[in-house]
């Protein structure tokens, strides 16, 4: 997977690396063991353009707890 963007985070010298929404949609069931449909569920309604993988985990793991509301 090809690394698009990286960020110097302010509190550390770690660097994050990001990735766009359809590098890690691509990429869903070796990342996240799901498929690409729970990365958009998972990210729906967030603005952001590029990813960090933690931040994604995070959201799929949030959306898949989520209960079904009727």
């Amino acid at each position: 997977m090809k690394q698009s963007k990286t960020q110097i985070s302010s509190n550390t010298s770690d660097e994050i690396v990001m990735y766009d929404k359809e590098e890690l949609m691509a990429n869903s069931k070796d990342l996240f063991d799901c498929a690409p449909e729970v990365i958009v569920g998972a990210l729906q309604g967030d603005s952001e353009t590029m990813y960090a993988i933690a931040y994604v985990n995070q959201a799929v793991q949030n959306f898949l707890q989520r209960k079904v509301q009727e």
